[in-house]
């Protein structure tokens, strides 16, 4: 399967948030805009950000055209010196993962067996989406989370909580199969995926989240040496007479050439969005859809981050909640969203109390729990373009010694000299605005994504309770203000809003 040139559907919005308007299947364009800001990306080495040397190696190995291709992901794009368009991440706001996906059609009666070992990784996970409704959307037991899969006989996951990290032993099997599901769930297969009995096309593959430290952004291999051991995939087919492909002849039969979606709203849509004089009254035009007092709210739905965001409350209240939440990366993953402008300072500054993770970078032999799997935060362009400008993770973040961290969000030449992890202040680049090559593009313009990955389920502040979410929150919602930098300099955080 020859990909080259050609971009995997970008419209699952981690807002990781995949909710487009069209189907994906165009040749990919990477505007020559999103090609020069490639290089603005904060370019800040961070503990536990992925070496160059693991970057090069990564797409070495992995960037080999089988049907879970890549490496797509913020450090290919930024780092690689001639990317192809599809390892491009825009609308996947985040600089740590390594994605290996692809666009696959699968006839009626298949089952598509995918053998793997798993990754050296903080966190992994298995998605498979179709594109129905105008969106993409993942399918009934579609989206299958390390911890959750079972592996095979003899085998250790080390996902699960006090599991040993370096078992040798670390063999799964998944299974697509376009054939109907047992009508009883109970009778379903572990790690297995129920397309229905009929020809599919599906996106999707693996998400590896934060490698252990020395290794590729995959966490199969080591970072600067060559690897001893083979890929950390293979994949082979029977089809519905029984007959078997090969690796080499699935992917010739199913991969297709990965398709690009467009975003969300073009600039015409969302400048007309900007500038409607019915918008919430606290915003104005060269700020919408930021007010002074905005804060964090919840992603639940494409049409109300991009549209009621620019609401009258009592409006946006109405929006109806989307019956199907499967669309996006993740769907037991909670994402927050705060739009910014700096009409109201040139500085943005919010702290809250971090939930404990695994921290796992630095070779930890036993997997911890901890109330989420991951958690981070990242400036972005809109949603026209969706570019990652910088972020930070949860083990990149100073806390004090109640928990709290403090985040200060700025231009570089704004950073205040006290916005220092030695000050226990972590610092984000808010970077060059919505990010669009158009004359309305607003340098001033911001927004931030929280994402807070797999809550436990017993986590008392849970953000995927219904409820409000500062309520739902306590500690854990992030609250924020602008100042300035010679406020900041000279005063610190504000501990009380």
């Amino acid at each position: 399967m020859k990909t080259s040139r050609h971009t995997l559907f970008s419209a699952a919005m981690a807002m990781a948030i995949a909710a487009t308007t069209s189907a994906a299947v165009a040749d990919s364009f990477v505007d020559p805009y999103t090609l020069a800001n490639r290089a603005k990306g904060s370019a800040v080495a961070r503990t536990g950000d992925l070496p160059l040397g693991a970057i090069f190696r990564t797409d070495e190995r992995y960037n080999n055209g089988s049907l879970f291709s890549g490496p797509r992901g913020w450090n290919y794009w930024n780092y690689l010196p001639d990317p192809q368009g599809y390892q491009n991440p825009n609308l996947w706001p985040d600089k740590q993962p390594t994605y290996l996906f692809g666009e696959i059609a699968i006839p009626a009666g298949t089952d598509l067996t995918v053998r793997g070992r798993f990754p050296h990784v903080r966190f992994f996970n298995f998605s498979i989406y179709l594109f129905e409704r105008n969106t993409f959307v993942n399918t009934d037991g579609g989206s299958i989370d390390g911890y959750e899969m079972e592996a095979d006989a003899g085998s250790t996951n080390p996902f699960v909580p006090g599991a040993d990290r370096d078992a040798a032993k670390r063999n799964f099997t998944i299974h697509i199969l376009t054939r109907d599901a047992p009508a009883n769930a109970a009778e379903r297969a572990k790690n297995t995926v129920y397309l229905g009995n009929k020809d599919q096309v599906i996106f999707g593959g693996f998400r590896m989240y934060v490698a252990n430290k020395g290794l590729d952004g995959t966490g199969w291999g080591p970072a600067n040496l060559p690897s001893r051991d083979g890929p950390g995939l293979s994949y082979e087919a029977t089809l519905a007479d029984g007959s078997k492909l090969s690796q080499e002849e699935a992917t010739k039969r199913f991969g297709k050439l990965m398709g690009t979606a467009p975003p969300p709203i073009e600039a015409d849509g969302w400048y007309k969005l900007v500038n409607n004089p019915d918008n919430n009254p606290c915003m104005t035009v060269a700020s919408a859809p930021a007010c002074p007092k905005s804060q964090f709210f919840l992603y639940t739905s494409l049409k109300d981050a991009l549209y009621g965001a620019f609401m009258k409350p009592e409006e946006r209240a109405k929006l109806p909640m989307p019956k199907n939440k499967g669309s996006g990366a993740n769907a037991s993953t909670a994402y927050l969203v705060n739009y910014t402008s700096r009409q109201f300072g040139p500085l943005y500054v919010f702290r809250a109390k971090m939930p404990t993770f695994p921290n796992t970078w630095a070779n930890t032999k036993t997997m911890p729990g901890g109330e989420v799997q991951y958690w981070s935060v990242a400036t972005m362009a809109s949603f026209i373009n969706g570019s990652l400008w910088d972020g930070v993770f949860d083990m990149q973040v100073p806390v004090d010694k109640d928990g709290y961290y403090t985040i200060v969000v700025s231009l570089p030449e704004d950073r205040p000299k006290n916005a220092t992890e030695k000050n226990g202040v972590a610092w984000i680049n808010w970077g060059p605005g919505e990010g669009i090559g158009d004359p309305r593009n607003r340098k001033d313009w911001g927004a931030l994504l929280m994402r807070f990955m797999v809550p436990d389920k017993n986590w008392k502040y849970s953000p995927l309770q219904p409820g409000d979410l500062a309520t739902v929150m306590g500690p854990y919602y992030p609250k924020g203000y602008y100042t300035t930098k010679a406020d900041f300099e000279k005063n610190g955080v504000r501990k009380s809003q």
